[in-house]
């Protein structure tokens, strides 16, 4: 690069070979990549962005520590200390992940010296041969040890490191090298611990990181070794788990960074594509996985979790650094901008395990099997969702440390547009402050400021989304690019203090139609913002001792609306409230007018689902009405993929789906947390007993045991036959139909059993039945002895 002339362009590539002098740089034999990451705390959120760390802080996130039973710092395996079940495993490190990181980016001194605490132990718990952390990782059931905890606190330790300097660490995670190098092949990765086998390119990133700052061979031989066991995410989809992939699937172009072969690249984006072209393409980047992708469950009312969106934010990330390739940025932003927010409650102090891109409805019951996932999955609460409850705290801040990068040539790049100020050595050797002043991506211009301490001429890009296609830049009010579809502008030239660059992203609204899949459906975009339907809604607290409650979600507005095939939007401003928390129905600055019609046959299914789209145009007679779009973060009730309306008589008829019935008041003697005792009662007929489309009540995973269900009626009634649908998922699972079972009512205030006028019959694939001589009460009781080594479940039981 001529450094006497300014360049000021828009470029498809980085050309700049010149190493950075400031700032880690890849180190021979690694793939030179172009950027350097900045310690955490060189970028500090502005605006709403700022707001949203800040909601953190106060939030469940920020003060998990006293919501999490995993946390107890004077209970704690991390610590030296654990006696709790699992209190050495994932839970401290993935909430310290994010929490530190949390801590550096705000500069809040309380909450960095309660991580150093945790941080401490960590570093003291490093064996002689290198081992660190929990012994019970190191010595499991399996006799291998489960290293996907200590990928985690590597992560702890890495962003310790970047913030501090403490040389303590470089030495615990070198020792800890020679630890993995002594482990014979059979004991590097164990198949057999599902998470780590899965998640190898997690820990080839911090060998990345290790290496730039050692230089030790030994890595080196050590990255190939464990590609080598990892599972095979270069040939394709390895795992179909949702978190699994988001972390996975970047492994290959990790390992690119020691191997340098293409294919590896060219292994992450295929791999990317396939499981969104097999299981569900969704507008703002995510897919379906709740909580594995499945075959022909791509539908919009399906449910990703909030750690895969964490992760793949995560991932996006950290692939822009490794390649440059903005294909990346754009989907990190697409992601932060429209996802994160939605996963939820505005003030952070509760979350969900599972959001839709079509969710009518936010609240506790379980809606397995129409998600995989049983359990209140939907219900937004900081006290459970474990793993995602502790890991989803790494979203906000690692975005914010990851907006910008350094550069070679000793410049800066902005990697996403957002409020921010950003502190960094330039040139040669000069402090630079940038501050961002933008609401984006709530409005179009993103100003920069740039303050360097003495004039010093670098280079400053910055990446153009891939939908803007007309942006403009100024530079000190005067023009400098127009107008290009590009992917980056570099700005190379001297700059001054109180210098100020303009660019201008001008949003358009963008129809996106989507595939035979979601049914010839529509999705709205307006600049990098997806839309969804406006709902009012209803919210229910549901009170927890701790003071840290819960909350479930109710539409209090029509959801189920479609949209005319072409249709004309209007865009609605208003002031941005600084200070505000944007991600709202009250506050969000911007919305779309247009018109949609009411699909009257459009409900709530079985499940209490959305129900699954059906082929549009959807015909409706009913009148075409004002909707109101907002972006979908702001939104924690959404339809986000719109069927199309017609009222051409030739258009689809929406045949309404099946629906479940009120269910009896149950009880029982054990219930699997994933099940639901309204299965008992819903008035859905299995087809068999294994059907997985019906939802199920199972003693899982008692076995062997005698167990009960009841139902208890209001008024007293006459009892005289039963029968039952049992359960028996045979090739599957550990459920089977029982050994025998039997009826008994309450009657004076004791259990007595029924008495019987034919035998019991016991059937698999069909009604178990008995009749009895008649017999009056208020509860009935099925009793059943389960077969040795199994458990048992119902799909209905009905009585007469």
């Amino acid at each position: 690069m001529n450094s006497s002339a300014d360049r000021i362009e828009f470029i498809d590539d980085i050309t700049i070979t010149r190493p950075n002098s400031h700032y880690v740089n890849q180190r021979i034999p690694l793939y030179p990549t172009p950027f350097q990451k900045l310690p955490p705390g060189a970028i500090r959120g502005e605006g709403w962005l700022k707001v949203q760390l800040d909601l953190q802080r106060s939030g469940f996130s920020g003060q998990l520590a006293k919501v999490s039973k995993f946390l107890d710092i004077e209970n704690n395996a991390w610590m030296g200390n654990g006696t709790a079940v699992r209190a050495g495993w994932e839970e401290l490190p993935y909430w310290l992940r994010g929490q530190v990181s949390l801590a550096y980016v705000t500069g809040d001194v309380k909450m960095i010296a309660e991580c150093k605490a945790w941080i401490e132990g960590i570093l003291k718990s490093q064996k002689p041969d290198g081992w660190f952390g929990p012994e019970s990782n190191r010595t499991g059931p399996l006799g291998t040890p489960d290293l996907w905890p200590n990928m985690l606190a590597q992560d702890v330790l890495r962003t310790y490191y970047e913030a501090t300097g403490d040389d303590r660490v470089i030495k615990l995670l070198t020792r800890y090298v020679d630890y993995l190098i002594a482990l014979p092949k059979e004991k590097l990765i164990d198949p057999r611990h599902y998470w780590h086998y899965q998640r190898v390119g997690d820990q080839l990133a911090i060998l990345v990181w290790l290496f730039n700052r050692t230089g030790e061979k030994k890595i080196l031989g050590l990255a190939d070794r464990l590609h080598k066991a990892s599972n095979n995410w270069e040939g394709g989809i390895a795992n179909r788990h949702g978190v699994n992939f988001a972390q996975g699937f970047r492994e290959p172009a990790t390992y690119f960074l020691f191997h340098k072969q293409k294919k590896e690249l060219d292994a992450t984006e295929r791999t990317y594509q396939l499981y969104f072209d097999q299981y569900g393409r969704w507008p703002g980047g995510m897919y379906a996985a709740d909580e594995n992708a499945r075959p022909g469950k791509g539908d919009p009312r399906q449910g990703t979790e909030a750690c895969s969106v964490a992760e793949m934010m995560r991932s996006h990330s950290m692939l822009f650094e490794y390649t440059a390739d903005t294909k990346w940025a754009d989907r990190l932003e697409d992601i932060a901008y429209n996802w994160l927010p939605a996963t939820m409650t505005a003030d952070l102090k509760a979350l969900r395990y599972l959001t839709c891109a079509n969710m009518a409805v936010s609240d506790a019951p379980s809606k397995s099997p129409g998600i995989e996932n049983g359990g209140p999955m939907f219900l937004m609460d900081p006290n459970d969702h474990r793993c995602c409850q502790h890991n989803v705290g790494m979203a906000w801040p690692g975005f914010v440390e990851n907006l910008w990068l350094a550069t070679k040539g000793d410049g800066l790049v902005c990697v996403v547009p957002a409020p921010a100020s950003v502190d960094a050595v330039v040139a040669g050797g000069t402090k630079v402050k940038v501050v961002v002043d933008t609401n984006y991506p709530f409005e179009e211009t993103v100003r920069f400021r740039i303050d360097p301490e003495e004039p010093a001429k670098f280079p400053l890009i910055l990446r153009i989304p891939s939908w803007a296609d007309r942006a403009t830049i100024t530079i000190n009010k005067k023009p400098a690019l127009k107008g290009k579809a590009t992917i980056m502008a570099l700005l190379d030239r001297e700059w001054k203090k109180g210098d100020v660059v303009e660019m201008t992203l001008p949003m358009n609204v963008r129809t996106l139609g989507w595939s035979d899949r979601q049914k010839g459906a529509q999705s709205i975009y307006h600049g990098p913002l997806v839309y969804s339907l406006k709902i009012d809604e209803e919210t229910k607290k549901l009170a927890r001792p701790n003071g840290w409650d819960a909350f479930e979600i109710y539409p209090k507005s029509a959801w189920n609306i479609g949209l005319p095939e072409s249709n004309q939007f209007t865009v609605k401003r208003k002031p941005f409230k600084k200070g505000a928390q944007p991600w709202t129905l009250e506050n969000v600055p911007i919305t779309l007018e247009t018109q949609g019609r009411v699909i009257p046959e459009w409900t709530t299914d079985m499940y209490g689902l959305a129900a699954p789209l059906q082929a549009s145009p959807v015909f409706t007679k009913q009148p075409l009405q004002r909707v109101e779009l907002v972006p979908m973060g702001a939104a924690r009730l959404r339809v986000t993929v719109f069927p199309t309306v017609s009222s051409d008589p030739k258009a689809t008829k929406w045949v309404k789906p099946r629906t479940a019935r009120r269910a009896l008041p149950t009880s029982w003697s054990h219930r699997n947390f994933f099940d639901s005792e309204a299965a008992l009662s819903d008035g859905l007929i299995p087809n068999s007993s294994d059907d997985q489309d019906v939802p199920r009540f199972t003693w899982w995973d008692h076995k062997g045991t005698e167990e009960w269900v009841q139902y208890t009626f209001e008024a007293n009634r006459t009892f005289q036959s039963c029968r039952v649908y049992f359960f028996d998922d045979t090739g599957r699972g550990q459920c089977r139909v029982p050994e025998s079972w039997k009826i008994q009512v309450k009657v004076g205030g004791t259990w007595q059993d029924v008495e019987a006028i034919d035998s019991y019959t016991t059937k698999k694939d069909g009604w178990s039945e008995v009749k009895f001589k008649p017999v009056g009460g208020t509860e009935i009781r099925l009793v059943a002895k389960l077969k040795k080594e199994f458990s048992s479940g119902i799909l209905e039981w009905e009585v007469q």
